[in-house]
C-alpha cells in the first residue's frame, strides 16, 4: 500500500510513481486541449462547407462546448469527491475522444453543435479529477509544483493544437480528394478531427492499466465546524467564505475570458489580418503558444517562492496580480501591429503571463480549500470559467466581427477583450489579497 509521499508500507521507494501519474494525466490533458482547441484553426473551411457565419462559429467554438461542461461540472465534481476518480475520468476521456472524431462527421450546424457538446461533457471531469488525484498522490508541500506541472498541458496542448491543426489541414489539402470507405470523399478539415480525436483512446488504455486510485487525504478542519462531506456543508462553507471566493474566482474569470477569446480566434485573426497560410501560423503562433505558455508555467514555483520570501503569504494571488498587470499592454496592442512578426513578438509577453497566471490558478484555489472539497471546488471554478469566457468569449469576438468591425477586422475584437479583461482581473486580485492571506492555513 502506498502513502502520499509515494513510499510503500513495506519501505520500497516508489518516488517516481507520483510523477508518472502527473505525466499520464498531463498527456491526457494535452489530448483534451488539442480536441477542444483544434477547431480554432478550422474556422474558415468549416464556415465554407457548412455555410456558417462568424457568430455561429463562435457558438460552436465556445458555447456548444461550454454549455454541458458547465451543467455537468458540479455533479461530476461531487462524484469525483466520493466515487472512484479513475473510472470516472477514463469514461469521460473516452467520450470526448469519440465526440471529437464525430465533429469530423458532422454535416450541419446542429450535428456539429451536438458533437461539440459531447466534447464538453467529457472534458468536464478532467481538471477536477486530475487536481483531486494529484493532491492525494503528493505530500502537501509538493502539491503546488505537481499541479503546476500538470497545467503545462494547457500550453502544450494549445500549442500542439495549433501546430498539428495547421500542418494537418495543409497536409490533407495537398493530397487532393480523399475517399474513405463508407464516408465517400472527405474534406481535409474532417480528417483533422478524426486524426486528433481517435488517438485519445490509446491514452485511456494506458491510464486504466497503469494508474492506481489513490487513498483520499484526511479532511482539513474547517472553521465553523461545517460537515464538508455533504452538499449542505459545501454551501455553508461557501457562505462563510463568499467574499474570498467571489473575488478570487472573479479575477480568474476575467483573465480567462480573454484567454478563451484568443483560443478561438487568434489563428483566424492572423490569417485574415496578415494573409499568412495555416502552416505559417502553426509554426509561429503555435510555437509561441507552446514555448511562452510552458515558460510561464515553469516559472510559477520560483515566482511564488520570490513572493513568499518577501513576506507575502498570499503569494499565488500576488503572482496572478502581477501577471494581469504586465499583460494589459501586450494583450491590447499586439493585434493592432502592422506585421505578423511584430504582433507575435508582443503577444509572446502576454502568453508568458497567461502561462503563469492560469498555472497558478488551480493551486491558488486548492491551497485555501478543504481536502475533501477540492474536486467540487475545482469543478465550480471550471464552471465559472466556462459559463463566462468559455461560453461567451468566442461568441463576443464573433459578434464584434459580424456586427461591429467586420470579419476582416476581427483583430479589433481581440484587442477589445484585452483592454477590458486584464485591468478587471488586476483590480479583483488586488482586492482579494487580505482575505486570501487570512485564509491560508
Amino acid at each position: 500500500m502506498e502513502n502520499r509521499s509515494g513510499v510503500t508500507t513495506t519501505g520500497q521507494s516508489t518516488s517516481l510513481y507520483p510523477w508518472y501519474v502527473v505525466g499520464v494525466l498531463l498527456v491526457g490533458s494535452v489530448f483534451a486541449y488539442i480536441d477542444r482547441l483544434v477547431m480554432g484553426f478550422l474556422i474558415d473551411p468549416i464556415k465554407q462547407d457548412l455555410s456558417l457565419n462568424d457568430t455561429q462559429m463562435g457558438v460552436l467554438n465556445g458555447f456548444a462546448f461550454a454549455v454541458f461542461y458547465v451543467l455537468m461540472g458540479i455533479p461530476l465534481g461531487r462524484l469525483i469527491d466520493i466515487k472512484n476518480r479513475k473510472a470516472i475520468l477514463a469514461s469521460c476521456m473516452t467520450l470526448w475522444s469519440l465526440a471529437t472524431a464525430a465533429c469530423g462527421l458532422a454535416t450541419s450546424y446542429a450535428t456539429m453543435f451536438l458533437a461539440r457538446v459531447g466534447v464538453g461533457v467529457g472534458e468536464a471531469a478532467l481538471n477536477p479529477s486530475a487536481v483531486s488525484i494529484i493532491s492525494d498522490t503528493f505530500p502537501k508541500h509538493k502539491v503546488a509544483k505537481a499541479i503546476a506541472l500538470y497545467t503545462l498541458s494547457i500550453y502544450i496542448g494549445g500549442g500542439l493544437a495549433i501546430i498539428v491543426g495547421g500542418n494537418l489541414i495543409d497536409f490533407f489539402a495537398s493530397l487532393g480528394a480523399i475517399t474513405i470507405p463508407g464516408l465517400g470523399e472527405v474534406a481535409s478539415w474532417r480528417l483533422v478531427f478524426l486524426s486528433t480525436g481517435l488517438p485519445g483512446l490509446l491514452v485511456v488504455a494506458i491510464f486504466m492499466l497503469t494508474v492506481k486510485e489513490p487513498p483520499r487525504t484526511v479532511v482539513t478542519p474547517v472553521k465553523g465546524g461545517e460537515d464538508t462531506s455533504s452538499i449542505r456543508g459545501v454551501v455553508q462553507y461557501l457562505g462563510r467564505n463568499n467574499r474570498l471566493y467571489a473575488l478570487l474566482f472573479g479575477g480568474l474569470v476575467a483573465f480567462g475570458f480573454y484567454t478563451y477569446g484568443i483560443h478561438a480566434w487568434f489563428p483566424a485573426t492572423l490569417m485574415r489580418t496578415y494573409a499568412i497560410s495555416p502552416t505559417e501560423v502553426a509554426m509561429s503562433y503555435g510555437v509561441i503558444h507552446l514555448v511562452g505558455g510552458v515558460a510561464g508555467a515553469l516559472s510559477v514555483g520560483a515566482l511564488v517562492r520570490w513572493f513568499e520570501r518577501r513576506g507575502f503569504r498570499e503569494a499565488p494571488v500576488m503572482l496572478c496580480l502581477a501577471g494581469s498587470v504586465v499583460a494589459i499592454v501586450p494583450a491590447t496592442v499586439a493585434p493592432m501591429m502592422p506585421s505578423a512578426a511584430l504582433c507575435l513578438a508582443i503577444f509572446s509577453i502576454a502568453m508568458f503571463c497567461w502561462g503563469a497566471v492560469i498555472s497558478t490558478s488551480f493551486s491558488a484555489v486548492a491551497l485555501v480549500t478543504p481536502g475533501n472539497m477540492r474536486g467540487i471546488m475545482t469543478g465550480f471554478y471550471m464552471i465559472l470559467m466556462n459559463v463566462t469566457g468559455g461560453a461567451f468569449g468566442a461568441v463576443v469576438v464573433g459578434l464584434l466581427s459580424d456586427y461591429v468591425f467586420g470579419p476582416e477586422n476581427v483583430r479589433y475584437g481581440i484587442a477589445t477583450l484585452g483592454a477590458i479583461c486584464m485591468p478587471t482581473a488586476a483590480v479583483l486580485f488586488w482586492l482579494v489579497r487580505p482575505l486570501y492571506r487570512r485564509a491560508m492555513p
